[in-house]
């Protein structure tokens, strides 16, 4: 984390797609309010990226500007499934994350407001007065642009009451209906691109045919990271999740689908799944988690060797707890050395190479 000069923070957002490495990266000015650095990969710098902290200290606020890493398709994601309703939602669920230098309307904003503009890093309380003053501003247009955007996606892939009935390509459904519903004049499209080399290790001068045919195929088999990375820069959050819509369409052939449990829009990896793995503001498990966890739970009510495994795993274990502090070593003892054998049994009843009467009797024998 770098701290730097308050009177100079970056005016835009930069965003790098990279589906091949199934990873994103942004940069742009962040005031750390209700929210904290995490590193997503232990002992890696590289991979910080912001994460909801509802329990924020004031004193920790401070402003920002770093790389952040994700993964590839998350910004498309937070955008559609952000909450633009009120100012609290919409920083919550998606401005916490980016920041507000892409919010849009920067000129307007500079003309109305040169004061608060000037002035929106010093402080907290200058940032949300600066905040709660753009989010009025361009609320109406975020709630429009958000909808048709969910529609696009929506006819692009057959979602909600989109279901298609001709062999069309994902690019042309995009362009027909973007088109039609004009999404690229519902923002400026001024967007810088920058180039980068991507290098894991330095090229000699002059490389023979065989040299270049065995660097092409490391990077075919994703043994070497030489790549190119396309840097777009933009005031508007919504030019940037047109651009990321695009790439996601032409470079993947993966999928946006809608969560059977929490309705959210979610990226599909094998095309199979119909539970999203999206974190959840308050920790509790993803959806795909829980709906895995009921799905044991109903298997469980349902099989009566299960069930009986599951009883006297719980009756043995509870035992165990209330045990004197004299007799609680043996008996622990004890317990693992049942819990050893009844999960070989166990085992043995999901491979279905004794029955269920079996693992009963076994149960029962055992106890």
């Amino acid at each position: 984390m770098k701290l730097f000069n308050m009177a100079v923070p970056k005016d835009s957002i930069s965003m790098i797609f990279d589906s091949t490495g199934d990873v994103e990266n942004y940069n742009t000015t962040i005031f750390l309010h209700k929210s904290k650095i995490e590193l997503a990969e232990q002992n890696n710098e590289f991979s910080k990226h912001i994460v909801l902290d509802l329990d924020k200290k004031n004193r920790d606020e401070k402003i920002i500007k770093f790389m952040c890493n994700q993964k590839y398709g998350t910004f498309l994601l937070d955008f559609l499934n952000a909450d633009f309703s009120t100012a609290e939602n919409a920083y919550n669920t998606f401005f916490v994350y980016y920041g507000i230098e892409g919010i849009g309307s920067l000129d307007d904003i500079k003309r109305k407001y040169p004061v608060e503009y000037s002035t929106r890093y010093i402080s907290a309380k200058k940032f949300l007065d600066y905040y709660s003053i753009v989010y009025e501003l361009v609320s109406i247009d975020y709630i429009k642009y958000q909808n048709n955007l969910r529609r696009t996606v929506d006819f692009i892939f057959n979602l909600h009451e989109h279901k298609g009935t001709k062999n069309i390509d994902k690019y042309s459904k995009f362009m027909a209906y973007s088109s039609a519903i004009n999404l690229i004049e519902q923002f400026s499209s001024s967007i810088r691109l920058g180039i980068v080399r991507n290098l894991d290790k330095e090229l000699p001068n002059e490389m023979s045919v065989k040299q270049l045919e065995k660097l092409a195929l490391d990077i075919a088999n994703k043994k070497s990271l030489n790549s190119i990375a396309y840097v777009y820069e933009s005031t508007s959050f919504f030019a940037l999740t047109y651009i990321a819509l695009n790439d996601l369409i032409q470079n993947t052939k993966r999928n946006i689908s809608v969560c059977q449990n929490c309705g959210r829009y979610y990226l599909q990896y094998s095309g199979k799944e119909i539970y999203c793995e999206l974190p959840n503001q308050d920790g509790s498990p993803t959806c795909k988690s829980y709906a895995s966890r009921k799905a044991y739970d109903i298997k469980i009510v349902e099989d009566t060797a299960e069930l009986a495994y599951k009883r006297e795993y719980q009756r043995r274990m509870t035992k165990v707890y209330r045990a004197s502090e004299v007799v609680k070593p043996m008996m622990r003892m004890e317990f693992n050395s049942w819990k050893d054998k009844a999960r070989k049994q166990l085992k043995l009843y999901r491979e279905n190479k004794i029955t269920s009467e079996e693992l009963c009797n076994w149960l029962d024998k055992n106890k």
